[in-house]
């Protein structure tokens, strides 16, 4: 794996909404000046709820695998089916 790429201090980002196993999700995804994806946060607004914990979690350990060059589809792959797979996929469409 390459050695983490720094984001720059202020980047755009996107936010949607999604469903998945009938709970609401919120997503918001950043990128790199290029386009790449850069890190992705979720939330499903049950603040200290075992869903909201997994997912936060899982959030931060997809962002720091893009931040080391592992693509989004990668992740998708290893994760298929989860709500951290439909984030990612959601994200990366034009």
């Amino acid at each position: 794996m390459t050695a983490r790429e720094r984001l720059p201090d202020r980047r755009g980002n996107v936010s949607f909404n999604f469903l998945h196993d009938g709970r609401t999700y919120h997503a918001t995804a950043t990128r790199y000046p290029d386009g790449r994806l850069a890190e992705v946060f979720l939330d499903v607004g049950k603040a200290g709820s075992t869903v909201q914990v997994h997912a936060e979690a899982t959030a931060v350990l997809a962002s720091l695998a893009l931040q080391h060059g592992v693509s989004p589809q990668t992740l998708v792959h290893a994760v298929s089916g989860g709500p951290l797979a439909a984030a990612l996929e959601l994200a990366v469409l034009p």
